[in-house]
């Protein structure tokens, strides 16, 4: 089952509206209450990203559900992507680190905006404020059949086992492990992927109750 398609913004529009929808399928799907909880709080954590996205935003969110599996989407539209605000984000501290960049969904915001930006502005930008934009972990060699039209794809659960793997030899990877043991995302969904072009992305938050 496809829920129909909720127009919203990083301004807040639709947001709201698609709150109900999530309840109202839980509802419909004889969901537990905490499992609602977690459908509702996934949906929540996707807009906070979508809100702390330097620029204007439009896009489009759904829910495809197969028996107790859920996929969450959300699919932009329109992205006016301020470079000067990301800028200005980039430097607020004095070692011109992005000090709210934490966190899987931070993550996954830091991803969309270096595909939205351009490689070569990402790198610059990089290079500029040593923040570490853009990183390997998680990234996929071979694209997401199930995101169309991506130039690249992440995955969170590619990132976790990467990050396994190469935590005991660096100390970067080991940080990034107890970034994931404290993300609340990352403790309820099963995965989360990211198909980014540029001027467009799509996130997909899985989760099987």
């Amino acid at each position: 089952m496809i829920t129909e398609h909720v127009k919203i913004s990083s301004s807040g529009e639709g947001m709201n509206e698609t709150l109900v929808l999530v309840d109202r399928l839980a509802s419909s799907q004889g969901l537990a209450k905490k499992q609602a909880f977690h459908l509702r709080l996934l949906t929540e954590e996707m807009f906070s990203m979508v809100r702390a996205i330097a620029g204007e935003l439009d896009a489009y969110f759904w829910i495809e559900q197969n028996n107790r599996s859920f996929e969450i989407h959300l699919k932009s539209n329109k992205i006016n992507i301020d470079y000067e605000k990301r800028r200005e984000l980039l430097s607020v501290s004095t070692k011109g680190e992005n000090i709210a960049r934490r966190g899987i969904m931070e993550k996954v915001r830091e991803l969309v905006e270096a595909g939205l930006y351009g490689m070569e502005e990402s790198l610059n930008l990089q290079a500029k404020y040593g923040t570490g934009m853009f990183t390997s972990y998680g990234l996929m060699t071979q694209l997401d059949p199930g995101i169309t039209d991506a130039v690249y794809s992440w995955s969170m659960q590619k990132y976790r086992d990467e990050i396994k793997t190469e935590r005991e030899a660096n100390s970067d990877a080991d940080e990034a492990w107890d970034e994931l043991e404290k993300s609340i995302i990352a403790n309820i969904a099963d995965d989360v992927r990211v198909g980014v072009c540029k001027g467009s992305f799509e996130i997909i938050i899985e989760k099987e109750f």
